[in-house]
């Protein structure tokens, strides 16, 4: 069973649809007569267009996925379960009966997306869907000229469903990554997107911070990655800060295990590593992603 790509999607939820208007727009134009006024009476795509054109093209071309843990929230249960995802290249198989890939495109509406304004110069966006009968979906994340990150909670709450009631968090980042390490030392800034026990009753709720990510060279290439002044949006509650210091780089990536809920994995992304995507879990609880760009 193949999932679809995180950030915009999740499960079989996220129908094929254009955005309305653009399509009909596009033939109008064409005809002589269509609009009065001249080409300057034709209307501007909302940023929203934009935004979901940016994401077919980085998804399409996406090579290397990276995912935590999912975490389920169950009604009844007062602990949360974890279901594990295990990542390489572009796949990631979810428990032992499901499968994600990185460059699977699914249609988004603009109606469902509120563009925010650029945090740390990344464009940022919220995707708060509700249409299906299967399941609402809410996303918080930013992406560049070669990748995306996000983290994701949703409600499964069709009657056929086993998993109605439960909400499900994960975290992503995927794009176009050379495979390569970067050849100098350079430091690359952007921000979080993660979740926290929050997630479990209002999806809506998401942590963000400060992501500054650097290599050094020596014997090796070492990346350094800080994600600091992290807080929930929403309640306030703070978080320690996550520093990983001196992990090694190889083919472009990078990881460090400590424990399930300590943990990161990162990835350099675009052809001259303008960019960098990761995944991570804190002790204090928190489930995210970071992206940054040089």
């Amino acid at each position: 069973m193949e999932l679809h790509t995180p950030f915009w999607g999740t499960k079989d939820i996220v129908p094929f649809l254009r955005y309305r208007g653009i399509v009909s727009l596009v033939l109008c134009a064409l005809v002589t007569g269509c609009m009065s006024g001249g080409s300057s009476d034709i209307p501007i795509p909302p940023p929203e267009y934009y935004a979901i054109q940016n994401y077919e093209r980085i998804a399409s071309n996406a090579n290397v996925l990276l995912s935590t843990d999912r975490i389920n929230w169950v009604p009844g249960r007062t602990e949360p379960e974890r279901v594990s995802v295990e990542c390489r290249g572009m796949y990631c198989s979810v428990g032992y009966s499901a499968f994600i890939r990185s460059n699977k495109v699914v249609q988004v509406f603009t109606e469902d997306l509120t563009i925010l304004p650029d945090t740390a110069g990344i464009s940022t966006a919220v995707q708060d869907y509700r249409r299906s009968s299967w399941g609402d979906m809410y996303t918080y994340g930013g992406w560049m000229e070669y990748s995306l990150f996000a983290s994701t909670a949703v409600l499964w709450k069709n009657d056929l469903d086993p998993d109605q009631g439960v909400v499900q968090v994960f975290a992503t980042v995927t794009g176009n990554a050379t495979g390569t390490s970067p050849g100098m030392e350079a430091s690359w800034t952007g921000f979080v997107s993660a979740r926290d026990d929050t997630a479990g009753t209002d999806r809506t709720s998401y942590v963000t911070g400060d992501a500054n990510i650097s290599v050094s060279i020596g014997e090796a290439v070492l990346a350094d990655v800080h994600l600091t002044g992290m807080a929930n949006v929403t309640t306030g509650q703070a978080y320690s800060d996550v520093n990983h210091a001196g992990m090694v780089v190889t083919d472009g990536q990078f990881s460090r295990y400590h424990a399930d809920d300590d943990r990161i994995s990162g990835v350099f992304y675009g052809p001259n590593h303008e960019e960098v995507g990761g995944v991570f879990e804190h002790p204090q609880g928190l489930l995210g992603s970071f992206g940054g760009s040089r």
